[in-house]
C-alpha cells in the first residue's frame, strides 16, 4: 500500500484548498495511504477529513515530529508549503 505525506502549514484557506489533492490521491491511488502534517493550531480544519488516515500536527520546530515521521517511510512527500522548514523536513 503506498504511503503519502502531505505538508502543509499555513493558512486556513490555503489548507481547505489541498482538499483536491488529499481526494485524487485517494482515487487515482489504489490503496494510498494519506498522512498529512500541519501546524497544531490548524488541526481542527483536518481532523475530520473522511480522506486523511493520520493528520500529524507540529509547534514551531518540526524536531518534535520528524523522528517519528521518518519511521513512517513514506512512498513520497508531496510538500505543498514549499519553504526552507519543509525543505529540512524533505531531507530527513
Amino acid at each position: 500500500m503506498p504511503k503519502f505525506l502531505l505538508i502543509r502549514f499555513s493558512s486556513i484557506g490555503d489548507i481547505v484548498l489541498t482538499s483536491p489533492v488529499i481526494r485524487c490521491l485517494k482515487e487515482q491511488v489504489p490503496g494510498a495511504e494519506v498522512h498529512f502534517l500541519t501546524r497544531s493550531n490548524f488541526k481542527m480544519v483536518l481532523e475530520h477529513h473522511p480522506q486523511i488516515d493520520k493528520l500529524w500536527t507540529s509547534d514551531g520546530s518540526l524536531d518534535d515530529v520528524a523522528e517519528a515521521l521518518k519511521m513512517e517511510k513514506y512512498d513520497a512527500v508531496i510538500d505543498l508549503h514549499h519553504n526552507v522548514r519543509t525543505l529540512k523536513l524533505k531531507r530527513l
